[in-house]
């Protein structure tokens, strides 16, 4: 068995319906393994809807360019699970994937027949129903622990570890990190996380922790007459943010203050300058805390500058905190951030882009990365996981298609292209569906003429399907 085909055999929620969960059980499995959570050192634990990646890449990119050792832990992958669990920029091997898996896998507890979940409403959010067992059985729970003990075996200086899904019940979360991320939140799993943006903040604000003391009074007594005092600013953990919606604002907030999070703002420390765009990239000029330079950030899209203002706010708590972070290893850093799938040049000829979009903030930021096609032409290859929310997509992107052929998503088994048709028609007139994306590459290709651009879009899953 190989190491895909031993994590297709777990219960996967993030192919299957339902969230089944109890974050103590995996508590308790990771002491198992002497609870290699808390071994790890200067953990960067990022959560939110949009921009995770993105964001997770740049601060890796960065801190190696620094100089150091660093541990990334990010999902979904797009062609093999070994992309998930990363050192400085490079994927754990087969072989070692099998040695954590030979350790692990007399411990799992397998789930069998897993199926939908009934939720009940708490404080207003979802309450998940918790299942019998204990012990790990989630390839989610499984793939976290190997990326723990790999970033513990190679020593990584810091472990950047991304939600995989909401953030309070995430395996990611049992981890006490030396800083905290919250991305911009959105729309998203709303049958799991809930259907308003403050029951989804809520969700992903379980994240934030209080820090390892708390703030005491001025000459509190902690014995032997020995007066130990301890500022809240001392005490505070940082959690590093933008500027939300309201909703989502407020609901931050009131649990950073009451997890003594001090909240840094990415907007009020740095300005980032777009000097010029393209497929490629852009060319920034960059102001604030941690210097002043021009770079050159190899993913496009004007989105992408809310998470480098994130990723540089990071550096910057890093470099208050002692780290060596230069100015010029930062600039190189930026240069070099290496991630797939994000409005990605697949081909010239014809001009064929992969992006990832699956929900609204990154379908809207598809339709603004439009703007950079040279020519206004483009056909649209659709498909998209069941139960997901396109009303935004369909409104505002297939209009604007010369053509849109609709395929389905096969691993996880996708919305079926006749359901995703139906609801289409309103919205754009040239509709087809093909039996696979490579067909309807082909399709495109005889079709089109040499001046319209092929988009694949709506979810991570049809990067398989491509043929790269």
């Amino acid at each position: 068995m190989n190491p895909e085909e031993f994590f297709n055999s777990l219960v996967d929620y993030e192919k299957i319906p339902g969230y089944n969960y109890k974050l103590e059980d995996f508590i308790e499995f990771l002491t198992k393994f002497d609870s290699p959570q808390k071994k790890l050192n200067n953990v960067i634990h990022i959560a939110g809807t949009k921009g995770k990646g993105s964001t997770a890449a740049m601060i890796s990119s960065c801190l190696e360019s620094c100089g150091y050792r660093v541990g990334l832990f990010t999902s979904p992958h797009l062609q093999k699970i070994n992309e998930r669990i990363k050192i400085n920029n490079i994927e754990i091997s087969n072989q070692d994937l099998m040695k954590y898996i030979k350790l692990i896998k007399p411990y799992i507890k397998r789930k069998h027949g897993a199926s939908p979940v009934k939720y009940r409403k708490l404080s207003g959010a979802p309450s998940i129903k918790h299942h019998e067992f204990h012990g790990v059985s989630t390839f989610f729970e499984v793939l976290t622990m190997v990326a723990f003990l790999h970033f513990l075996k190679k020593k990584t200086d810091f472990s950047i570890l991304e939600v995989g899904l909401g953030g309070r019940l995430d395996s990611t979360n049992v981890t006490h990190p030396i800083i905290s991320v919250i991305t911009k939140i959105g729309y998203d799993h709303t049958d799991l996380l809930g259907n308003k943006l403050s029951q989804i903040a809520r969700e992903k604000a379980g994240i934030i922790k209080p820090p390892p003391f708390p703030p005491l009074q001025m000459g509190e007594d902690k014995g032997g007459g020995k007066v130990i005092t301890i500022s809240t600013q001392q005490a505070c953990s940082r959690l590093i943010t933008i500027h939300q919606r309201s909703s989502v604002e407020q609901v931050i907030k009131r649990v950073a203050k009451k997890q003594h999070n001090k909240i840094i703002f990415a907007e009020d420390q740095h300005n980032i300058k777009i000097l010029k765009q393209s497929l490629k990239g852009s060319y920034l000029k960059i102001n604030g805390e941690i210097g002043k330079f021009n770079t050159f950030l190899p993913l496009p899209g004007k989105h992408q500058i809310e998470n480098l203002l994130i990723a540089m706010s990071v550096l910057n708590e890093l470099r208050k905190k002692g780290y060596t972070i230069t100015e010029p290893a930062i600039q190189n850093g930026i240069k070099q951030t290496d991630l797939h799938g994000r409005f990605e040049v697949l081909s010239k000829n014809p001009l064929l882009i992969y992006d990832c979009a699956h929900n609204d903030d990154s379908f809207e930021a598809l339709g603004n990365n439009l703007r950079l096609l040279k020519t206004k032409k483009f056909s649209l290859i659709f498909g998209c996981k069941k139960n997901k929310d396109i009303r935004y997509c369909l409104k505002n992107i297939f209009p604007r298609a010369q053509e849109v052929v609709l395929v389905k998503a096969f691993d996880p088994p996708g919305m079926e292209p006749h359901k995703i048709y139906k609801r289409a028609k309103k919205y754009q007139k040239n509709l087809t569906i093909a039996s696979s994306v490579k067909d309807a590459i082909e399709y495109l290709k005889t079709k089109n003429s040499n001046n319209t651009a092929i988009i694949i879009t709506g979810t991570f899953y049809l990067w398989n399907e491509i043929g790269n």
